[in-house]
Order: C-alpha cells, then structure tokens, then sequence
C-alpha cells in the first residue's frame, strides 16, 4: 500500500504555525501593513536571511549525473508576503528583466490563503539571490475571467515579452467539494491581471512548461481536475496534458491560438492533504518528447512528438516507475539533459536519464516529524540562474530552499 501523505497542510496545523508564520515573515525581511499586525510590523527593518548555517548533506549514497555535483541544502528565505498566505507551490527563475520582475530572482506562489484554505491562495513573491523578498503579484479573489475564484498552483512560466502566465484550481474552503475550474492568469510584468485563459480544454491547471519563440510560445498544461468532485470519490481516469498555442503581439498580452490534447486517461483524485493528486510536472526533451509527472501512477510518462501531434497519447509509454520514485511531482530539466523530479511522499529529489534510469537521489528535506522523513513538503522545482544547483519549495516552513 502507498504510505498515506501526511495531514501536514491542514488547517489546524495551519492556524498552530501561526507564531512561526509571523516569525518567518520577519526573517523574509517583509515590509507590513498595518493589518498585519506588530509582530508583521517588526518585520519591515528586518534583514533578508542569510542562506542557513546548518546545510545538511543533501545526498545519502554515491550519485552520478548532475545531481553528482550537488552536495548541500539550505534555506534561502521565507515565501510568505505581507498577507500571510502560505503554502508555497510553483517556482519559477525569471529569465527576463522586465517590469518589477529581475532576471534570475526567484518567483514563487502562494496555494493557500492565510486562513490555511488550500486554493484560496492569491500571492506571487519574487526573492532574490540573497534571500530578498518582496511581492510580485496579489491577484483578487473574484478575479473576472476566473469565476471559480483563484487558488494559485504549481503551473507558472515567464514568456520573452515578461509577462508571466501562472495557473489557479481554486476552492472556497480548502476543498475539492467547492472547487472551481481555475483558469490561466496572464501577469503584465507589474503584476496586473491582463487577461485570462479559461474553459475549452482547462480544467484544474496544475502545473505546465514552455517554449518561447518570441512571436509565439506554446504551453504544456497538465490538468487535475476533470470529473474530480469531493473527497471519497474513486479514482477519476480523466486527467490531462494540454498544448497550448499562444500568439505574442508587440506591447501586448499574449492570445490563444489553439488548445489540443496530447495526453489523458492520467489518473487523478481529491485528497484532503493535497487537495488533488493527478499528473503534475512536466518537461520538455531535446528530442519533442514531454514527460510527465504521474502522481498516482508512480511513473514518469513519455508523450512523442509532443509539439506536433494533433492527437492524445493517452497515459503515453512509462519511461520509469518505481525505484526511487515515491508520488512524483515537479520536474524541469538538469544541464545534462537528465529530468530531476521530486517527489511527494519521501522528500528527495531523483535524476532519470531520458533512456529511463535512475541514476541518484538527493535529500531536499529530512523533516524528522513527517512518516517517512520529509513526505509531503516538496512541490516546485527550478534550475538555479547558473545552472549549477536546484531551488525548491518546501510547504511544512513556507521556505524557498536551494541545493548546491
């Protein structure tokens, strides 16, 4: 039997955090508001943490490939902004200076709201390299265009232009009972609304990747929440991988030109810890073949031909299973060509060769108080700017942490 994930994202545990919350508010060296209270208000003069003096070993065996050369974890800064959201879901590297946005900060977003709901969350903070944080973005909740509300996800990209395009697969209670069909926000590099992406072939985006042509760019958006309705409910062989295809005019939002499916049948489920589980992280190979992320399959997929085919791979073929995998999640691409991919139900990180193998693992997190050691804590991943170490999202201390 799978290890059931740990409640670590409930509310109760939430609302309990709420003193460490305030605490990490002030290490982030966030400005407050007035509402935020004088603990957030203390927080203003405080200075970005330095990355942690107690970096652990981030390996636990000899490792070959990229992962070879990392060695040590440590924490960058928290993730929270002035709201007091939490739960930090994706992690994007800008690769353009644009608007509020710096080339090689760190965007990350928030899934829950402070009241620890998880697709409540409306907040997308920028940290730089020294562990800087300031807020990006902070999307209204009864944003037009998204109309099941927003509750940001694990999907968010930057196209050439700046602007930034980042998924919502909202709920107005923490829970898929009450859950909306999300939608895509395009960001202008200020981090305004310009317009949204919702309905066709979208349901649930939970997490995507991108190529950026310049003049247009396409979008792989896996989606969760097909069919899902409460927690209870059987497994639903419904989730999907959708192209997108965007046109990018000069000084403007970017606009759809076509949506295909290319992949579905993955399996997906509500779950009261995670909200959903389905297929989530995806990464494009040199070759045109998309990887994803099977979540309850406990596989990384292959779709060929990903930008070309005009039909759906279903589940595509299994390029690994088992192993060290343990409830994949986020995925991008090492230097080398490998996928790195995290996983949900262990706390490591895990290299695969696109010929299938596994080649090493890397500790990211070792929480002692979660069965096994830090399950449950992982969701985005992203090359450092220099390609030479990873950022990831640790959710159990609302924290961006960085291996090297």
């Amino acid at each position: 039997m799978r290890p059931t994930r740990p409640a670590n994202r409930t509310r109760a545990a939430r609302v309990q955090a709420l003193g460490a919350v305030l605490f990490a508010v002030a290490l982030a060296g966030c400005s407050s508001s007035s509402s935020a209270g004088s603990a957030a208000s203390a927080a203003a003069s405080a200075p970005a943490p330095a990355p942690s003096d107690s970096a652990q070993s981030a390996t636990d065996q000899p490792q070959s490939g990229f992962l070879a050369g990392l060695h040590t974890t440590s924490t960058l800064a928290s993730t929270i902004p002035e709201n007091l959201d939490v739960n930090p879901y994706a992690v994007l590297v800008a690769s353009t200076t644009a608007g509020k946005i710096t080339k090689g900060n760190v965007l990350v977003d928030n899934f829950n709201s402070k009241a620890n709901f998880q697709g409540t969350g409306t907040t997308i903070v920028q940290i730089d390299p020294q562990g800087q944080l300031t807020t990006f973005a902070q999307i209204p909740a009864n944003q037009p265009g998204c109309p099941g509300g927003i509750g940001l996800s694990t999907a968010m990209t930057q196209l050439s232009s700046g602007y930034v395009i980042v998924g919502s697969a909202p709920s107005t209670d923490g829970t898929t009972a009450t859950q909306g069909a999300g939608c895509l926000l395009v960001l202008d590099p200020q981090g305004q609304v310009a317009s949204t992406i919702q309905g066709g072939q979208l349901d649930g985006p939970w997490d995507l990747t991108a190529t950026d042509q310049g003049s247009s760019a396409t979008l792989y958006v896996t989606n969760t929440l097909h069919g899902i309705q409460a927690v209870g409910q059987p497994v639903q062989q419904a989730g999907t991988v959708v192209r997108v295809q965007l046109t990018e005019p000069a000084n403007a939002a970017p606009t759809v030109a076509s949506e295909t499916v290319i992949g579905s049948g993955f399996p997906e489920q509500a779950d009261p810890n995670t909200f959903v589980d389905g297929p989530t992280g995806v990464a494009l190979g040199a070759d045109g073949t998309l990887y994803v992320a099977d979540r309850l399959g406990n596989r990384i997929a292959a779709i060929p031909q990903a930008a070309t085919r005009t039909d759906s791979a279903g589940t595509g073929t299994t390029l690994t299973t088992g192993g060290r995998l343990d409830g994949p999640l986020a995925m991008t691409l090492a230097p080398n060509g490998d996928l790195l991919v995290t996983n949900g139900l262990n706390g490591q990180l895990v290299e695969v060769t696109p010929a299938g193998k596994q080649v090493a693992n890397a500790w990211l997190d070792q929480d002692q108080a979660q069965t096994p050691a830090g399950s449950g804590d992982l969701f985005g991943l992203a090359l450092t700017a220099d390609h030479t170490g990873v950022y990831f999202a640790m959710d159990d201390n609302n924290a961006l942490g960085v291996m090297k």
